[in-house]
């Protein structure tokens, strides 16, 4: 199989953030999940093959993020801030390794996404099986986000001229202010986002074109986002699409039921393959990373998601 070419994970992409006093039910695993359903269906008895990615490193991380920021990461009442939890672990040793670790995981799955990135200018089609922190400004976490993979991403990648003009199709229930900020002044990023328009974050920020989905309109999501592809390409022509593949839009995948719209598994597929096929079709790279999903049933719209990129990519 070639999935090799198109895959990235890790096991340790499972963050234990309870250790924050956390109580956002995530869902960590998903990228093992999918992994699992995806060998049973093309490889009984064998795990799917994929690309394991090296941590970003601090200087990758400072393209993207301001010193101060960073350096403010050693701080236990940052990542309190940040996860909005109202009791701050105390400073000691024990504190510095927990935090260094998590910092850590978050390097780790950053750098999938910006490996996810490469192999997608290489062979047109990658995933990478977990990150999308979206939420996350140049100078501050924010919304379960530590640092930005996909701005990062972005920076490194034209640090290293492999992609100059990218596209962010970012469809998590949730807009992606960190994404948005950061790119905001910058003519060579154009950012498509999809979100609810009564959900977290409501000071919405400016994007190339925000499309803000009111609760009822569950039943035309498709088509607007069909539009929106359709405007979006007739203005801009990327060397690389992000698609920042939000499984919270899913019915069973969101967080608070009753915050906004939802879509069903099938609705879900409509639009996930609707994106890879409108890129693929024309020949436009495509990395997608996972964001929202939260609950034990995320991973199935991520799933069906990535099964449909190996397709498209010829690697199942």
């Amino acid at each position: 199989m070639k999935t090799r070419k198109h895959l990235v994970y890790d096991p340790q992409y499972q963050s234990d953030l309870t250790v924050l006093g956390s109580t956002v039910q995530f869902a960590p695993d998903r990228g093992a999940r999918v992994l699992s359903e995806l060998s049973k269906e093309f490889l009984p008895n064998r795990e799917l093959p994929y690309r394991k990615p090296q941590m970003l490193t601090f200087k990758q991380m400072r393209r993207t993020h301001d010193e101060t920021y960073l350096d403010s990461l050693k701080l236990p009442a940052t990542w309190a801030e940040i996860f909005g939890v109202s009791t701050t672990l105390p400073k000691n040793g024990h504190t510095t390794k927990v935090l260094r670790k998590l910092l850590g995981d978050y390097r780790l799955k950053s750098g999938g996404t910006l490996l996810a990135a490469r192999l997608a200018m290489a062979n047109g089609l990658a995933a990478n099986l977990g990150a999308g922190y979206h939420h996350a400004h140049r100078d501050h976490g924010d919304g379960y986000c530590v640092i930005n993979d996909i701005a990062l991403t972005i920076h490194n990648l034209r640090f290293e001229y492999v992609a100059d003009k990218v596209m962010v199709v970012d469809l998590d229930f949730h807009q992606g202010n960190g994404v948005s900020t950061i790119f905001e002044n910058d003519p060579k990023v154009f950012t498509l986002d999809f979100h609810a328009l009564e959900a977290w974050p409501m000071k919405k920020q400016k994007c190339s074109l925000p499309v803000a989905i009111r609760k009822h309109e569950g039943p035309v999501y498709n088509a607007k986002l069909k539009a929106a592809l359709d405007q979006a390409l007739a203005s801009f022509q990327p060397d690389l699409v992000i698609f920042v593949h939000g499984a919270d839009a899913y019915e069973h995948g969101l967080k608070n039921r009753g915050e906004g719209f939802s879509l069903t598994l099938a609705q879900m597929n409509e639009r996930d393959r609707m994106v890879i096929d409108c890129f693929a079709d024309r020949h436009i790279p495509l990395a997608l990373c996972f964001a929202g999903g939260y609950g034990d049933r995320a991973w199935e719209a991520h799933h069906q998601a990535v099964r449909h990129l190996l397709l498209r990519a010829g690697a199942i």
